[in-house]
């Protein structure tokens, strides 16, 4: 846009949008908010940004009055800028649209600049004022919330996908104001949620999901070689009342480990944190800790030790690892689920039954079972 930054423009002026007709020339158009006065107009730039043959329409009651360099005192170097920051002043005094009518009207501009508050969130808006993004919030630095203007459809967010929020939109807000409202509202009762993952997070090898994100509502991670858990929170709003621990690994280790776990879960403390309970139920100092920065390059070069025994990578497109071992203790197997469902699938004589598969290990033949409605529902 030659000497005039877009980007700027639309963040001091967001009710304006902007259109090129041809060559040099730009028609802008919409609303501004000035010294307490709302603004409604329409201007023609031939030469762009300059001033030189420009007509400007302001609204006045249902009527656009046209101005231009013979009726308003320009000075001769402004630019568009200039002369928008200065309309107030240059305008008559009766120019002006009530605050009131524009929220009679759903005004979404007026809302905008209402709701530009730097110190409690970031506001951005696209060039065309098509999509406006709320993100970088005071207590949740990593949340975002973006829509399509002015219908106000929900295009992107950071909740968990286990939540409906555009049904929760739909239902209960009406204006933009209500729609940025109930997504802060909805950040605080999802406090304990993403509280009781983040010692998980940090403390533990967490091995799925990859990388770990505000939307994930459960984790993988090892309890001890070859065997892992899987913790799944169903209802976000009821992280305990939803919760779900789910034992992966060889079929002898996980029954004797059910019994624990069942035992341990009739006895949750509610004082404790999720990390704190399960170190508690399984009667650990601490879960395999994830590596430090320093073992990084070490472990890339030892990648190929943990690859899948099927398809020969670590990790998955889809962001899965190999978490399947063989109930035989000597076979050295270790695939993804879905490695290894492929392979069932291709048993004559493999079968499922109350989701559990069954079939013959591909390394050693020995019978092998696991539940791939656990595995590859993460």
């Amino acid at each position: 846009m030659q000497s005039v930054n877009t980007n700027s423009f639309i963040a001091k002026f967001p009710g304006l949008q902007m259109e090129q007709i041809k060559n040099s020339a730009y028609v802008i158009r919409g609303v501004i908010y000035m010294n307490k006065k709302w603004i409604r107009l329409k201007l023609y730039l031939p030469h762009f940004p300059a001033l030189s043959g420009f007509k400007l329409y302001v609204q006045q009651h249902l009527e656009y009055k046209c101005y231009n360099s013979g009726n308003l005192q320009i000075k001769e170097d402004w630019q568009l800028e200039d002369l928008l920051t200065h309309l107030v002043q240059l305008l008559p005094t009766t120019v002006s649209i009530e605050t009131s009518s524009l929220r009679e009207k759903n005004n979404i501009y007026a809302e905008i600049l209402e709701l530009n508050k730097p110190q409690e969130y970031r506001l951005q808006l696209d060039e065309c004022c098509s999509r406006i993004r709320f993100s970088n919030f005071s207590e949740y630095e990593s949340h975002y919330l973006e829509l399509e203007l002015p219908s106000l459809r929900l295009l992107e967010y950071s909740l968990p996908d286990c939540i409906s929020l555009a049904g929760m939109l739909a239902d209960g807000a009406r204006s933009l104001t209500d729609v940025l409202n109930l997504y802060l509202k909805l950040l605080d009762e999802l406090r304990p949620f993403y509280d009781s993952f983040a010692d998980i997070d940090e403390l533990c090898d967490v091995l799925q999901p990859s990388p770990i994100t505000t939307k994930h509502n459960s984790r993988v991670f090892p309890l001890k070689e070859r065997v892992y858990l899987k913790v799944t929170i169903a209802d976000p709003f009821a992280s305990y009342g939803s919760m779900a621990v789910q034992i992966i690994g060889p079929t002898e280790e996980v029954a004797q480990l059910r019994h624990v776990l069942s035992d341990g879960l009739s006895s949750w403390d509610t004082e404790l944190d999720m990390h704190k309970n399960l170190l508690r139920i399984f009667d650990l100092c601490y879960f395999p800790m994830p590596a430090g920065a320093e073992l990084d390059q070490l472990l890339e070069k030892n990648e190929e030790e943990k690859h899948c025994n099927i398809c020969y990578v670590y990790r998955l497109d889809t962001g899965e690892v190999p978490l399947v071992s063989c109930d035989n203790p000597r076979c050295v197997l270790k695939c993804h689920a879905a490695c290894l469902k492929e392979w069932f699938d291709t048993l004559i004589d493999g079968k499922t039954f109350l989701e559990v598969s069954f079939g013959l290990c591909p390394f050693c033949k020995a019978k092998l079972s696991t539940s791939f409605a656990a595995l590859l529902n993460t």
